[in-house]
């Protein structure tokens, strides 16, 4: 029994020195480990250690700075932000920690957020980037054709311009003209005429619209944001034209691995009111881009009634330069309201579902090439119970200064 107490006596002395080994005593020993790791280049390591130090009370600017450092070096932006907002917290003017958050926000594709660095980075980094008060950020140019399987539906040609302006650090604009035209063939009554004359006849029509679109986005801090937008389209069908207006508002959060986005919407789509609110959760795993999804619950309102449709975005870096996105919209919708009320699907058509697959292929630092497909099922509007596929193809590039 003696022997048994001698025995337990050791291995919890042996336990208590091992534990000691572990924890951290002092400043001293963190700033000299992790400025050791640093200079190694042992990033795993660094961020293992820092956490050991900061759950020991050991948490200072300079070893957030290296942990920040690391993050960032294994391309985990959004652990790196963690690090260096927590710098700016002990030192809200570090030039170090500004200038990483501004580089983490744009890997993340943050750019509006990104741009609240600006006025905390030094002159060679605003010349070489060329920033300034009023800029124009972006333009991009987008086509699409729109192919069916029924002779009463003609092709479709989609063609969108957009510019981005930047108004000082917290204020964007986003603009867009599109243009869309499509064939269609109806019945039209006629007078009744002798038996076995019919009373129907083949008539041919288009479906035109001319779109502008306006948002802007403002930053109320590095986390939250406020969007409005209006869209105007002008539809004409047949002979009839209607004037359609869709105001658009929304607040998004951009959390350390997520963004949430809660959205109103309210149109006069063809003479009808329409009131659709989303949720929408973007989500970044990895703390980059390589992986990346979004998810959106919609419910819509319509004198109709109403209708929920949910749709799911997924994309991943495949290699270098080049990312592929798969995406689905489920339940039937007939109006639509899609990426801050930028496209509008309100053709008379229902549809039942819609699908696709789109690739980003990067040309440059600069410019980015998309090439998509998708497919659409329709139900024809006069015949709800005849269905057709519709095939889309698109192309367009966008240009970032």
């Amino acid at each position: 029994m003696h022997n048994i107490k001698k025995i337990i006596f050791c291995i919890l002395l042996m336990l208590s020195f091992q534990g000691k080994s572990q924890q951290v005593s002092s400043f001293e020993e963190v700033n000299v480990q992790s400025y050791a790791l640093y200079e190694k280049a042992s990033w795993h390591e660094l961020l293992t250690f820092g956490k050991t130090a900061i759950a020991a009370n050991q948490d200072f600017p300079m070893l957030r700075l290296r942990m920040g450092y690391a993050a960032f070096m294994l391309t985990n932006f959004s652990d790196a932000l963690i690090h260096y907002e927590k710098v700016l917290e002990n030192d809200s003017y570090n030039s170090t920690a500004h200038y990483y958050i501004w580089l983490c926000r744009n890997y993340l594709n943050q750019t509006e957020l990104a741009t609240l660095e600006i006025p905390f980075l030094s002159d060679e980094v605003l010349v070489k980037e060329k920033k300034k008060g009023f800029a124009i950020t972006g333009v991009s140019i987008e086509s699409s054709f729109k192919n069916t399987n029924i002779t009463t539906r003609g092709n479709t040609f989609y063609q969108f311009l957009g510019i981005q302006n930047r108004f000082g650090n917290k204020l964007y604009m986003d603009q867009a003209a599109v243009f869309l035209n499509q064939g269609f063939q109806t019945t039209q009554t006629i007078m009744p005429g002798p038996p076995g004359s019919g009373n129907s006849a083949k008539k041919d029509s288009t479906f035109k619209q001319s779109e502008y679109y306006n948002k802007l986005s403002y930053s109320l801090s590095n986390r939250l944001q406020l969007k409005i937008a209006y869209h105007y389209t002008n539809t004409s069908f047949g002979q009839i034209n209607y004037q359609n207006q869709t105001a658009f508002a929304a607040l998004r959060y951009h959390a350390n691995y997520f963004d949430i986005q809660a959205e109103g919407i309210y149109s006069t789509m063809f003479d009808s009111s329409i009131s659709q609110m989303s949720l929408q959760i973007a989500y970044y795993p990895l703390g980059n881009m390589n992986l990346y999804g979004f998810s959106t619950a919609t419910i819509r309102n319509r004198p109709s009634g109403s209708a929920f449709n949910y749709k799911q975005v997924i994309g991943a870096k495949i290699t270098n330069g080049l990312w592929l996105e798969a995406n689905a919209t489920f339940g039937k919708f007939r109006d639509l309201f899609e990426n801050d009320a930028k496209y509008i699907y309100n053709a008379p058509d229902e549809n039942l579902f819609k699908g696709g697959l789109v690739s980003y292929i990067s040309l440059s630092t600069k410019c980015t090439l998309e090439l998509g497909y998708t497919l659409e099922q329709r139900a024809i509007y006069s015949n709800p119970s005849r269905l057709f596929n519709q095939h889309s193809i698109t192309g367009g590039l966008s240009w970032k200064f």
